[in-house]
């Protein structure tokens, strides 16, 4: 999955691509459902996914930022409601053990050893990676950065319109008035759910609420 070479080692958001991105996320989960096979002492853990993963600078402090939840209701699921949200109210202690044992685990080996890593809910400000979590988000307003240029420009902060099916791919339709993008899938970097609906005055209103994340979780430094 990784380069032989394991001195190679990323410090900064810059260097990350969309396959290492996917690599470490199937690698973080991986890892979590290692942790499920064996006792926990938390028994929430068992309910744990890896909901995606970030790469930041915050305070000019690089930071890799894993975002867990508990899931979907399985009762939803079966009945195949859609959408449907996510729980994601976590504990501190489940996120500290999930932490510890990730510590012990090859999945963060492309991450800088000088990087902080941090594990939390997914705050005010939920990121979005998985189908569902989109189609969960469906009339919300986004904020979306895109791997490649879309007629352009790279980053949108609009309402999820629709997703729909194109030659196999998930396309994500973001509009705002007249204006109306698609976006496969699989081209989208990161994408956050913004605390914007109708009856807030601007978009600007909504962006500032979304930096007051009351984020919960357990940080340490790798290694």
């Amino acid at each position: 999955m990784y380069p032989a070479d394991d001195t190679i080692k990323i410090n900064s958001p810059k260097l990350l691509t969309k396959q290492i991105h996917t690599n470490i996320l199937l690698a973080l989960r991986a890892a979590l459902h290692m942790l499920k096979s064996q006792p926990v002492v938390n028994p929430g853990v068992m309910n744990l996914r890896v909901r995606n993963w970030l790469f930041l600078y915050e305070e000019g402090e690089a930071i890799v930022d894993i975002i867990l939840d508990k899931g979907y209701s399985l009762a939803e699921v079966e009945a195949f409601v859609v959408p449907r949200l996510a729980e994601s109210s976590l504990s501190f202690d489940e996120c500290a053990e999930f932490h510890e044992f990730l510590m012990t685990t090859d999945a963060l080996d492309l991450i800088a050893d000088d990087v902080q890593i941090r594990v939390g809910s997914p705050g005010s400000e939920p990121t979005l990676y998985d189908l569902e979590d989109y189609q969960a988000s469906i009339g919300n307003m986004l904020k979306v950065e895109a791997w490649n240029l879309i007629e352009g420009r790279s980053k949108f902060t609009m309402i999820l319109n629709d997703i729909y099916d194109k030659d196999g791919m998930k396309i994500i339709v973001l509009a705002e008035g007249a204006h109306r993008f698609e976006i496969p899938l699989e081209n989208i970097k990161t994408a956050f759910v913004l605390p914007f609906h109708p009856a807030s005055k601007s978009v600007k209103l909504a962006k500032e609420a979304a930096r007051k994340k009351a984020r919960q979780g357990a940080s340490k430094k790798y290694k």
